[in-house]
């Protein structure tokens, strides 16, 4: 039987691992504040609140967005599908097939699992609303993260369903309602190297699945559908090798923990989300370019505004969420009027190819 949309909600909140709400987070019952993120500062835990949905705008020049997010057994019926505005923080990353991405890389109607902060000014009656991203990522992402996965019970082409039961592999834990998607003509098989047909799925196949209209339409439709490990192996190394050029491009995000105009220092932070790898090309006494940026992470001109320079330490700091525990202390051939604490600035290894970014990208026209 398909069960309903917000029978499917509260499964994926109770059952998984992303019971992360925040004091004072709808439906808890809780009525003390929020938790308030701080200026230049990381959270010390993660204190996000878990909102899931479906993609249905995006702005990635300024890393804005909307989600229509699932329905709630908590909420009341007039405000079912209400669209939720949000911005990604500085430090917020995104996933998409297990690994790095911008917002520029999920497709509309893409659904999605967030983790978000509250924002005071925000909210349709601008009282607040939990409106700051802090992660968003695919179901694929979402279910390997949480070391879960599909167990396929069932095919009816004729039908255009499948009927599958989640799987816990950390838990060893089989949720005892299977659940039925939809597929259709446009649902992607993914198979080994390359794509496979509706007709190679077969029972007792371990699927991780990616959604659309999980909302309007029951719990789901099928965009995407892995069936085998190659797969999806093959499906995070394309995304992994698609963000590390985006980030070599762009540089790496962070923000700036301290300046010592006296000895013309700028020790600086960098935020998680990018691929580990790209610290290697970043050696002690090599040259780095460093990029005044703002929240949206969107520099000026990385050809004419960057500030060459010499990387003087690699410090190892603690990792806490949105930060990626690694820290540069870099001497500018001249410090600019952007280099001040807690300003988000981009810094790229002197390795990487540097080249004029897309007109629309740039702060400065």
């Amino acid at each position: 039987m398909v069960t309903p949309s917000f029978w499917r909600a509260a499964v994926w909140t109770s059952f998984l691992v992303v019971c992360c709400f925040t004091k004072g987070a709808e439906g808890t019952g809780d009525k003390s504040p929020p938790y308030l993120l701080q200026p230049g500062q990381f959270p010390t835990q993660d204190l996000s609140h878990a909102i899931s949905g479906e993609l249905i705008q995006l702005d990635h020049l300024n890393r804005t967005g909307q989600l229509r997010p699932d329905r709630r057994n908590d909420q009341r019926t007039d405000d079912y599908d209400r669209p939720l505005l949000f911005t990604l923080l500085p430090y917020g990353s995104m996933r998409y097939h297990g690994a790095p991405a911008e917002l520029r890389d999920i497709p509309l109607g893409t659904h999605l699992h967030g983790k978000f902060y509250w924002d005071p000014k925000s909210g349709k009656d601008g009282k607040g609303a939990f409106t700051q991203a802090f992660l968003l990522e695919d179901d694929f992402s979402f279910d390997e993260s949480s070391k879960c996965e599909w167990r396929l019970d069932d095919v009816k082409l004729d039908r255009n369903t499948i009927s599958v039961t989640r799987l816990s592999k950390a838990e060893n834990k089989t949720e005892a309602r299977p659940v039925i998607y939809k597929i259709t003509p446009a649902t992607r098989v993914w198979k080994g190297q390359g794509f496979g047909t509706l007709k190679d799925l077969a029972t007792n196949q371990s699927l991780l699945i990616n959604l659309t209209l999980c909302t309007l339409k029951g719990p789901g439709n099928a965009t995407d559908i892995w069936i085998d490990d190659e797969s999806k192996q093959i499906a995070a190394e394309h995304q992994i090798a698609v963000h590390r050029v985006h980030q070599k491009e762009r540089g790496l995000a962070g923000w700036i923990d301290a300046v010592d105009n006296e000895k013309g220092l700028v020790t600086a932070t960098l935020f998680a989300g990018f691929d580990p790898s790209l610290k290697d090309d970043f050696k002690i006494k090599g040259r780095v370019n460093a990029l005044v940026s703002e929240t949206s992470l969107r520099s000026y001109d990385q050809i004419n505004d960057r500030a060459p320079s010499e990387l003087v330490a690699i410090s190892p700091v603690p990792v806490l969420p949105g930060s990626s525990g690694f820290q540069l202390i870099f001497k500018p051939d001249n410090l600019l009027e952007g280099f001040r604490p807690h300003n988000i600035i981009r810094v790229m290894s002197g390795t990487w190819p540097l080249d004029d970014l897309p007109w629309e990208e740039r702060l400065w026209k």
